[in-house]
C-alpha cells in the first residue's frame, strides 16, 4: 500500500540510501512480465541447488557400514538411497529415514525459517516511493462475500483485507488500471476464478487518507519476496536482492513436503 516507511526528509543518511536503492532497482528488468520471466528461469537451477543441498545435509545422518551387520538376510535391494523401501524392522537405512523426516521437519525447517526472517528483516533497507500501484489494483482467489465469510470466521488477512479493499466494478476496469498485470495473471492462472480489488482510502496524490490507522497488510507490503510486484514499486529492489536467496528457500520448503510424502 502507500505511505508505509515513509521517508524522513531530515535524514542525509535516508536520502542515500534511497538513491541507492533506485540504483540496483535500474540493473533489472522490473516489468511485470520481466520479473515471473527471470523467476521462471532461474527456478529451476536454483531448486537443483536444494536438491544437492538437502541430499549433502542427510548424507551426514547416514549410518556408515549399515548393512553389514544386518539381520535381513532376504534384503536383495541393490539401489540403496533415501527413497528405497527398506524393511521396516531392524534395518538401519530404514532407521535412517525416520531420522531424516525428524530433521527436515524440525532441525533444518528451524534453519529455513531463520532465513525467512533474514529474507524479511533486509525489507527494512527499502522504502515505499508512494506510486500507489498496490493500492489501485489488488487481486484475490476469493470473492467479496467469500473473504467476509472468512473474516468472520476469524481469518485475520480476510478481516484486514475487506477493511480496506472494496470489488472493482468490472475486469475491463481492473485492465485499465494495470494492463500488464491484468493479461499476465488472466495468462497463468486459466482455470480458477480471479477476483479484482482496489482502496478506496488513496487520494490522487497517492497518499493514504487512514495512514495512521492502516491495517497490518498496508503496513507488511509486499509480503511475500516472490510476489510479482507492479513495476514502479520500490521494493522491486529489496526483491531483486533476495530473489536467489527466496527461491532456494522456496525450493527447500517444497522438498521438505515431497520428502515426508515419500517417507512417511
Amino acid at each position: 500500500m502507500s505511505n508505509f516507511f515513509s521517508k524522513d526528509g531530515n535524514s542525509a543518511e535516508n536520502e542515500k540510501l534511497f538513491v541507492q536503492n533506485k540504483e540496483l532497482n535500474s540493473q533489472f528488468d522490473n516489468s511485470i512480465s520481466g520479473q515471473y520471466n527471470e523467476l521462471k528461469n532461474n527456478y529451476e537451477q536454483i531448486f537443483m541447488e536444494a536438491v544437492e543441498d538437502i541430499r549433502s545435509e542427510l548424507d551426514k545422518i547416514r549410518p556408515k557400514d549399515a548393512c553389514n551387520n544386518c539381520t535381513n538376510k532376504d534384503c536383495k535391494l541393490e539401489k540403496k538411497d533415501i527413497f528405497s523401501h527398506y524393511p521396516p524392522l531392524g534395518c538401519k537405512l530404514r532407521e535412517w529415514q525416520m531420522q531424516a523426516i525428524t530433521y527436515l521437519t524440525g532441525d533444518y525447517r528451524t534453519k529455513l525459517k531463520v532465513s525467512y526472517k533474514e529474507i524479511m528483516s533486509k525489507k527494512n533497507d527499502y522504502e515505499c516511493n508512494k506510486c500507489g500501484a498496490c493500492c489501485r489494483l489488488a487481486v484475490s482467489e476469493y470473492s467479496y462475500n467469500q473473504l467476509k465469510q472468512r473474516a468472520m470466521k476469524g481469518d485475520k488477512f480476510s478481516e484486514d483485507f475487506v477493511s480496506v479493499f472494496v470489488p472493482i466494478e468490472s475486469e475491463e476496469d481492473a485492465k485499465k488500471v494495470n494492463p500488464e498485470y491484468f493479461e499476465l495473471l488472466n495468462k497463468l492462472v486459466q482455470e480458477d476464478r480471479i477476483y479484482y480489488y482496489h482502496c478506496p482510502k488513496v487520494g490522487e496524490d497517492n497518499l493514504c487518507t487512514m495512514y495512521e490507522n492502516r491495517p497490518f497488510i498496508c503496513r507488511d507490503f509486499p509480503h511475500n519476496p516472490l510476489k510479482l510486484l507492479p513495476s514502479e514499486c520500490s521494493f522491486n529492489a529489496w526483491k531483486n536482492e533476495v530473489a536467489h536467496q527466496a527461491m532456494l528457500l522456496k525450493a527447500k520448503t517444497d522438498l521438505i513436503d515431497f520428502y515426508k510424502q515419500k517417507l512417511g
